[in-house]
């Protein structure tokens, strides 16, 4: 097995977890997530019109669209992942301002976050404004986004599969490269 069809079945046990999982357990996900690492689950998110509007919400700001506001366009984007990201963004924006995600009255507020707050880096010229719709907390359902049974957004149980993956590739193949 290579690791380019260890990370594609790990991402397959991520998924069937994800297509399976609740309007809250997805927030908990976007929540906890690992966003350096984790883009294909992000991307499954934003493209599912289940989840809540909370959580897209919640993606768009922990993806650090206070940052992006410096950008005019995704060419003026210095970085590639730069650029696929204002993208993403752009993306968000344009969903949740069409009421493309659900509503199940989970709660955020853009303004109180552990990261990606609204109000991050204020001296950054803006060139891409927010949209106000982007800035209004939503929902009335708080949701534990760091339950004991969980490890960055994903259920132990899940994690327990993910591992042994991890552990046979290692027996076969020797460590990671």
């Amino acid at each position: 097995m290579t690791n380019e069809e260890l990370e594609q079945k790990e991402w397959e046990i991520l998924q069937e977890f994800l297509e399976t999982a609740t309007p809250e357990e997805w927030h908990i996900y976007a929540a906890a997530s690992n966003y350096d690492g984790n883009s294909q689950g992000i991307e499954w998110l934003i493209n599912n019109p289940k989840i809540d509007k909370a959580t897209a919400l919640s993606i768009y700001w922990y993806m650090g669209a206070a940052w992006y506001v410096q950008f005019a366009s995704e060419a003026e984007a210095i970085v590639s992942y730069d650029k696929e990201t204002y993208k993403m963004l752009r993306l968000l924006e344009q969903r949740y301002t069409d009421g493309f995600y659900a509503d199940y009255d989970i709660w955020y507020d853009p303004m109180h976050p552990e990261v990606g707050r609204a109000n991050d880096y204020p001296k950054i010229p803006v060139k891409s404004p927010i949209p106000e719709l982007m800035l209004k907390s939503v929902g009335t359902k708080v949701i534990d986004l760091y339950p004991e049974d969980y490890d960055e957004g994903i259920p132990f149980e899940v994690i327990v599969k993910i591992d042994a993956l991890y552990d046979e590739f290692i027996r076969l193949n020797g460590p990671l490269r």
